[in-house]
């Protein structure tokens, strides 16, 4: 089974670099600080991009005491494990006016034991992660960290190359499981964090 330094491996590997992290939880080289600053930010956006079943939540959000003071007449309070919502209500019967602010989602539903809502939880446990998401991970990884650990823009060109295809193969697998998906690509040199490639569910 994976751990957090074997996927910090797995990056710097990546990066044609054959020294080896040790441990995030007390750093002492150089590149196990750039790993532990860069590394739950890079799994969130991860999860985010890549939207992997074994992250999807379907939970009843609570609701607030707190009203908005115009334009919804109910307020949800947004879970801390959430990275993003996929959708409110049944699939077959979704509620499509609502928005997301302020650590809340509003709507003009009223459910006294909350909020029925679809998302991707931020999924911590390894034990979880598939290998697909291990690897794209890694390289989301690497890209994030390399601007610290590598001078080669030849590496980070490759990195770039390397996500495109691999996101592009995962999400054609993931399609096959989860229907209807619409696929939308972007441009990496603006996804740092993971931005730019991803899928929609409906």
């Amino acid at each position: 089974m994976y751990s957090t330094v074997d996927i910090c491996n797995l990056a710097l590997s990546r990066l044609g670099d054959k020294n080896t992290v040790e441990s995030l939880d007390h750093p002492t080289k150089q590149a196990e600080r750039v790993f532990a600053k860069w590394y739950d930010i890079t799994r969130r956006a991860t999860l985010r991009r890549m939207m992997p079943s074994f992250a999807i939540r379907r939970k009843l959000w609570a609701k607030s005491a707190e009203k908005p003071e115009f334009g919804y007449a109910n307020a949800y309070e947004y879970r801390q494990d959430c990275v993003k919502v996929l959708g409110v209500g049944n699939r077959d019967n979704p509620i499509n006016d609502y928005a997301v602010e302020g650590g809340f989602v509003l709507t003009n539903e009223h459910f006294e034991t909350g909020l029925p809502v679809r998302y991707i939880a931020d999924v911590k446990d390894i034990s979880k992660y598939t290998e697909n998401f291990i690897e794209l991970f890694s390289l989301f990884l690497a890209y994030n960290v390399a601007p610290e650990l590598t001078e080669s823009t030849t590496r980070i060109k490759w990195l770039e190359s390397a996500i495109a295809m691999k996101t592009a193969e995962i999400m054609g697998i993931d399609s096959q499981e989860n229907k209807p998906i619409i696929i939308k690509s972007g441009r990496l040199q603006n996804a740092r964090l993971g931005l730019g490639y991803g899928v929609n569910r409906k």
